[in-house]
């Protein structure tokens, strides 16, 4: 399959089958995680992999919606503060490096037919006391992953590249 076919294949899914992902495929798609790039390669960056039912309830409680609960797996992707890149004029990019990790195992679940959605919009403290998170991680995205349900799929709207894009 080629990238844009991959691309083309991702949606944002808001509803999953009662069907476990296979742990080979799980370790295929955190393999291609892994090989995501960062900045100055410092890889500041960890997956929290979460199945069961006890850690998902408390997962779900930063993030309230029935579709979430339905997923066999959420995977939570925290950065590792104080061991990523900072820019000479003080930019941080700890977000940016956890959002390409993040794309990467997202990009690799579409090309092996399981469903995700980014989620950012959680309440960041009920996350990090559910995850018992370190003081040095800090939560940025989770998705859910699984078969998703057909009917979850929603329609994709994009700006034509004339509006995105200017060549100076």
């Amino acid at each position: 399959m080629k990238l844009l076919d991959i691309i083309n294949s991702r949606f944002s899914y808001r509803g999953y089958l009662d069907k476990e992902v296979e742990q080979e495929k799980l370790n295929y798609i955190l393999q291609c995680a892994r090989l995501a790039p960062s900045a100055k390669n410092l890889q500041p960056w960890k997956i929290y992999i979460v199945k069961s039912k006890e850690m998902k309830e408390k997962v779900c409680s930063a993030y309230a919606r029935d579709w979430l609960k339905e997923a066999p797996v959420i995977a939570v992707f925290v950065g590792k503060k104080g061991a990523n890149w900072v820019r000479g004029d003080g930019e941080d990019y700890l977000m940016c490096d956890v959002t390409i990790i993040t794309d990467y195992f997202v990009l690799a679940a579409a090309e092996i037919g399981l469903g995700t959605c980014y989620i950012a919009a959680f309440d960041r403290e009920k996350l990090i006391e559910a995850l018992n998170l370190p003081e040095d991680e800090e939560p940025f995205l989770m998705t859910p992953l699984g078969y998703p349900k057909p009917e979850s799929k929603r329609e994709r709207n994009r700006k034509p590249l004339s509006e995105i894009v200017e060549e100076v």
